[in-house]
């Protein structure tokens, strides 16, 4: 990064417009240039003014706060402007801040900051925190590391020498490219612990398969075919159980179904016999509805004529009232006419003076205007006056009180003098304080991670003692079932009598044929009778007989042979079912003991892995509470001049907190000190200008009130001499007056003509309504009598003696329609009960003729359940045994795919372990540090070549036990090696310039440094070594850089050719002068 040119105005000491032009010939000659002029002149202003438009802060106030303590004095705005040069570009940077209108009492305005391409002009961002994320994003430097490495200012210069290794690494980071290693590191170990995890998951989820033996798999299977066979039995048997109860169930329900029917077709015959008189009545109803349409024409052709004769008689009686009104109604009509014509007249009269009255009344009501707005200004301005005369005394009492609170703000200023240290240190003190935050929560967060890691301690212990004891329990229970069929098999021993099962079923079988064959032999006794030895048999020729008569043997031995057999038998399958049985549940325990017996060894193995969990987080945490100690003393004893005491137990926030609004006060009441002694100055300025302006209104306001009774002359004039004309009539009012008589008269004259022309036509329809009534009236006479005579004979037709019998049996609709559904609904009932009961009737029948079962529903309704029962017991059974073959061929599957994941997440776990074992950490700081270490070390070969040429004496090394730690080999001592920290002040310089012109040369893609910008230090060199360290700065010419210098020093400004002089005018105010500089006008 290169520094162009530097433009800016109102900036403390340097008010007005001042450019620097660094791309001047004289600085690229040179290569180093002197910022020269006495103390407070403003020398470090330019500096300011640079950091201002970069990061619109500065090394010695930090942020810019309300107040803005930069900004000139009795000035309404301030701006900075840089044009830099970077890899990236050429870049403007533009800070500003104003007062209101830029007035200087103005209330200040809310900072601007803005970066645009210094070669387009466009602006890239015009936001506070998008320019600051910009600029460090074109730079490579934030605020803190551009004042640590291109600008030293006053009391940071040896910052970076005295940095931790800790803070150094942050600066290293950002300028040498190295944060990637960083984020390589960190990956590395996140991966590592990640591909652990995995396997020891895949390993939990792998022990916790277990499968069947092949014995248990074949067992299983032959349960499975017997079982199935079974079903199906059971099955074929329920279901013609089943199909017989259906059978039964239905004929009953048919036989409930046709009594129900019956019961129903009884009901029904009483109603339809208690409907017969509503029947009755609707056929009389129907037939006086077919009369209806005749009956209403002659009703409303009776009406009609009755109405009309009733309204002619009503006309007739009203004829000779309107012939009255008629002639009244003419009468006043004339009347209205002359009334109309003499109010015209009188309004014509009047006219002239009513005109001359108005004039008058125009001019007086103009000068009681005048007056009026006299009398107003003159209370205005009476007001005004008053105001002031009060504004005056508030200002003077002001005055008093501000005078009183400017003292207030001085004593203050002196008793909190300890406090300006905050000034230059405290950006120095927050970075210490947010890192002990910063470890503070980290301790919190190791503290809580401790008690994580006991709580799964204590959890894997007592997962491990509960799965130990589950393991000792099932143990026990597979040694009590092995047990148990040892006994079972003892007791089967004897009683088979080291014989098969199967055999004795044989025995048995055989003695059954036996008994059938003596059962036919029986019934062969004739034919048996009839054998001889020697001769052959007729049926089967053979010759020996050995069922002839008398040598059949006995069947009641071979019952009794079958009986002691079956009894063997049965207690055999007893003891063979207790066996099976004891084999299941041996075999079951065998399972479960060993499933607990993984579960107990993983939980071992988790009990350990918490147990070295917990004890690396006690020991981490040991660690941080130590640093923390360590930090927490380096602080307070940073902190002595502000007479902080230490406390363990100090809250850094807090502290911090306090410490900043020591540093708001402190820089408030400055700010406060000078805006009270301008504001104390226009105070005076303003009372001097109110007293002047009360004398001028004192006699203004006297002319006006002359004026005013001149005015009330004028007026008493011209009100007398309208009264004696009109006295107090008001012209308006009069004409207003003659106006409305002539309405009124007129309005009389209309409506008397309206009222007149109104009786006339109403007599006219009068006479036409009577003719029309007398002509309708002779017309119907004709058709009423064919009506009557009609309806007579069609009722006479129907049944109906007269009208009045007619008129009885008419219904109303609504009631006719309700007794024909009803009518309708008992038809529609009757209909379909018949066709219900000959549909039951005809299942009936079919269903008896299929005679499935002559069993009772008693009989077969519990065979039947007890059917189904056992059915549901044995699906349910075979449902259990292909469940847990499937669950075993699964099981099988999966155990061989984890098998799998877990050697390929082996393989990986090693490849990531062994680049863990390089390069990983969880912060980072492996990688980073050794990467740092190299970059360090180059930057350390650079510094030494600059401070080769500045002193013999000294050569910086690299600590061996901190990669980034700093010590210095003392040649005059026989090459000892020494802390930094033990350096002198001249010392500390030469080494500090060293490491800056060595940061000079280190580079990356994010970070270059063109210009170096050194304030003070010079003063602790003697004159030889003053010498080297200018010949050393003006050598870096050649590599194309800049070098500023700020100093008092007299031998440093007689050595350096090109300056920029800062010399001090009048009223706290400078001028600069020197190659490149200019005030703007």
């Amino acid at each position: 990064m290169k520094i162009l040119s530097l433009h800016f105005k109102n900036l403390n000491s340097l008010a007005g417009e001042w450019t620097i032009d660094l791309t001047h010939p004289a600085y690229a000659s040179d290569g180093i240039f002197a910022i020269t002029g006495p103390t407070g002149a403003g020398k470090s202003t330019i500096l300011d003014a640079i950091c201002l438009a970069l990061y619109g802060s500065t090394p010695r106030l930090d942020k810019i706060t309300t107040a803005n303590e930069i900004m000139s004095r009795q000035t309404g705005e301030c701006f900075s402007e840089v044009v830099f040069e970077t890899p990236a570009g050429r870049f403007r940077c533009h800070w500003s801040q104003q007062r209101a209108r830029k007035r200087v009492d103005g209330r200040l305005q809310d900072a601007r900051h803005e970066i645009s391409n210094a070669d387009t002009g466009k602006v890239l961002h015009a936001k506070l925190k998008d320019v600051a994320a910009e600029v460090e994003s074109v730079t490579g430097m934030d605020f803190t590391r551009f004042t640590r490495t291109m600008l030293l200012a006053q009391g940071g210069f040896a910052a970076f020498l005295q940095a931790s290794p800790k803070e150094r690494s942050p600066i290293l980071e950002q300028i040498t490219g190295t944060r990637i290693y960083s984020d390589i590191s960190i990956r590395v170990h996140e991966r590592n612990r990640a591909e652990q995890a995995r396997l020891d998951e895949l390993k939990a989820e792998t022990s916790a398969i277990a499968i069947l033996d092949a014995a248990q798999e074949r067992d299983i299977g032959q349960s499975i075919e017997a079982k199935t066979k079974e079903e199906t039995d059971l099955a074929n048997a329920s279901s013609i159980t089943a199909k017989a109860i259906a059978w039964l169930a239905a004929l009953d329900g048919l036989a409930k179904e046709l009594d129900e029917l019956a019961g129903q077709a009884g009901e029904l015959d009483k109603t339809r016999e208690a409907f017969k008189p509503e029947a009755e009545q609707l056929a009389r109803a129907l037939k006086a509805a077919s009369l209806e349409g005749a009956f209403a024409t002659l009703r409303a052709t009776r009406a009609q004529q009755r109405n009309d004769h009733e309204a002619l008689t009503k006309q007739e009686s009203a004829l000779p009232a309107l012939e009255t009104d008629a002639q009244a109604t003419a009468e006043a009509s004339r009347q209205a006419d002359d009334d109309a014509h003499k109010a015209k007249g009188a309004l014509e009269a009047e006219k002239p003076v009513i005109a001359q009255i108005r004039s008058l009344d125009q001019r007086l009501a103009d000068q009681k205007e005048a007056l009026r707005e006299g009398e107003a200004a003159c209370r205005r301005d009476a007001a005004r006056l008053a105001a002031d005369e009060q504004a005056m005394m508030a200002e003077e009492a002001r005055r008093v009180g501000m005078a009183e609170e400017l003292a207030r703000v001085e004593a203050y200023c002196i008793e909190h003098r300890p406090d300006e240290w905050l000034v230059a240190n405290l950006a120095g003190v927050e970075e210490q304080v947010n890192g002990l935050i910063a470890k503070q929560r980290e301790i919190v967060r190791k503290a809580q991670a401790v008690q994580d890691a006991q709580a799964a301690s204590r959890k894997a212990t007592e997962a491990l003692d509960a799965w130990t004891a589950e393991a000792e329990k099932l143990k026990r229970e597979q040694a009590r079932a092995a047990a148990q069929l040892q006994r079972e098999k003892e007791a089967l021993a004897p009683l088979l009598e080291n014989r098969l099962l199967r055999e004795y079923r044989a025995d048995k079988d055989a003695l059954l044929r036996e008994k059938a064959l003596l059962a036919q032999i029986a019934k062969l006794e004739d034919l048996r009778a009839k054998l001889e030895d020697g001769k052959p048999c007729p049926l089967c020729g053979a010759e020996a007989h050995p069922y002839a008569a008398g040598n059949v043997p006995a069947a009641d031995e071979v019952d009794r042979k079958i009986t002691a057999l079956d009894e063997r038998i049965e207690k055999a399958e007893e003891h063979e079912a207790a066996i099976r049985k004891c084999e299941a549940a041996e075999s079951k325990a065998r399972s479960q003991q060993a499933d607990a017996e993984k579960h107990e060894a993983l939980a071992a193995g988790e009990k350990k892995t918490a147990e070295r969990a917990v004890a690396e987080a006690d020991a981490s945490l040991r660690e941080l509470r130590d640093e923390l100690a360590t930090r927490r003393q380096s602080l307070f004893e940073k902190l002595q001049p502000l007479s902080v005491a230490e406390d363990v137990d100090a809250d850094f926030a807090t502290l911090l907190e306090t410490l900043r609004e020591r540093l708001r006060q402190w820089q408030s009441r400055l700010g406060e000190q000078a805006r009270l002694g301008k504001a104390l100055a226009a105070l005076d300025a303003a009372i001097r200008e109110i007293a002047g302006a009360l004398e001028v209104q004192r006699a203004s306001l006297e002319d006006k009130r002359t004026k005013l009774e001149e005015a009330r002359r004028e007026i008493a004039e011209t009100s007398d001499r309208r009264k004696n004309i009109y006295g107090d009539k008001d012209p308006v009012a009069e004409e207003r007056r003659l106006s409305q008589a002539i309405a009124d008269a007129e309005g009389r004259q209309e409506e008397a003509r309206d009222r007149h022309g109104q009786i006339q036509r109403q007599w006219h329809l009068a006479k036409d309504r009577i003719d029309s009534l007398k002509t309708a009236i002779a017309g119907r006479e004709s058709e009423l009598g064919r009506l009557e005579t009609e309806f007579a004979a069609a009722r006479a037709s129907a049944g109906f003696a007269d009208e009045s019998s007619f008129l009885a049996a008419r219904l109303d609709p609504g009631e006719r329609e309700a007794l024909t559904a009803r009518a309708n609904e008992l038809e529609r009932r009757l209909t379909e009960l018949k066709a219900r009961r000959d549909d039951r009737e005809k299942r009936l029948q079919s269903e008896q003729a299929r005679r499935l079962t002559d069993e009772t529903l008693e009989v077969l309704q519990p065979r039947f359940e007890r059917g189904e029962a056992a059915l549901k017991s044995l699906r349910d059974e075979l449902a259990d045994l292909r469940t847990r073959l499937r669950q075993n061929d699964e099981a099988r599957k999966r155990l061989k795919g984890k098998q799998a994941a877990i050697e390929a997440q082996e393989r990986e776990c090693g490849r990531w372990a062994r680049l863990h074992e390089l390069i990983g950490s969880a912060d980072g700081t492996k990688f980073r540090n050794f990467a740092q270490g190299l970059t360090f070390e180059m930057m350390i070969g650079h510094a030494n070549r600059q401070l080769r040429k500045m002193s013999d004496r000294y050569l910086l090394v690299l600590d061996e036990t901190e990669p980034l730690e700093l010590d210095v080999v003392d040649n005059y001592q026989a090459g000892a090696t020494r802390s930094t920290k033990n350096l002198s002040g001249g010392e500390s310089f030469i080494v500090s310039l060293a490491l800056a012109l060595g940061l000079s040369h280190m580079s990356s893609r994010n970070v270059r440094v063109d210009s170096l910008f050194l304030d003070e230090g010079f003063g602790t060199l003697d004159d030889e070594a003053l010498d080297m360290a200018l010949e050393t700065l003006a050598g870096l010419r050649q590599d194309g850089k800049l070098i500023g210098v700020i100093s008092h020093v007299l031998a440093l400004k007689e050595r350096i050719a090109t300056q920029i002089q800062v010399t001090p005018v009048s009223g706290g105010r400078s001028r600069i002068a020197g190659p490149g500089c200019q005030g703007v006008a």
